[in-house]
């Protein structure tokens, strides 16, 4: 894909160094995971995982349900937590999520720290692969024009985190992620 980072899919912080990149223009501590100093193509599938694919079709509809359920339960139970920016559903659409998006607003403590202490708390956290892609290093020296500012997505590069909402989480686990986010939100 062009990442920098080396660690196997399904593992994280391998290398050690997860959160403690400085590379190009991304933001101190931004996440390795989603660093991409070479542009690059996720061509991966093979024949096994099309066969596991074609077994996984069948209990879609549950799973699609499991994350909307997991998905509107963290938006319920995070509504209103001062210092958070929350995704909305937009008018007549019925998505099937990939996971849950937080922004922290300016002035809380740094994504960086965020994530780190959910990660300590045992919650999954990603960067949302997407924002400033020109703050990338691999798209660094490409021939490019940018019209108007680009600070919406200077935001999400710097302040924007997923957590997930995959089908096995229970309501014990949406309950304990709710709580401690909501307690990093008040302690920023």
């Amino acid at each position: 894909w062009g990442r920098d980072c080396w660690c196997l899919p399904g593992c994280d912080n391998t290398c050690l160094k997860r959160f403690e990149h400085k590379l190009g223009d991304l933001p101190v501590g931004y996440d390795h995971k989603y660093i991409y100093s070479h542009i690059g193509y996720n061509l991966k599938a093979t024949d096994m995982q099309a066969a596991i694919g074609i077994e996984q079709i069948k209990r879609l509809d549950g799973f699609v349900e499991s994350r909307r359920k997991n998905w509107n339960t963290l938006r319920y139970g995070l509504d209103n937590v001062e210092g958070l920016i929350l995704p909305e559903i937009t008018p007549n659409s019925n998505p099937s999520w990939f996971g849950f998006a937080i922004t922290l607003q300016e002035g809380m403590m740094s994504r960086n720290e965020f994530t780190q202490s959910l990660e300590k708390a045992g919650i999954g956290t990603r960067l949302l692969f997407g924002g400033n892609a020109l703050r990338q290093p691999a798209y660094k020296n490409i021939t490019h024009r940018v019209v108007g500012p680009l600070d919406n997505s200077n935001i999400v590069t710097e302040r924007t985190f997923w957590v997930g909402v995959y089908p096995g989480i229970t309501e014990d686990m949406t309950s304990y992620m709710i709580d401690t986010i909501k307690e990093l939100a008040r302690r920023s």
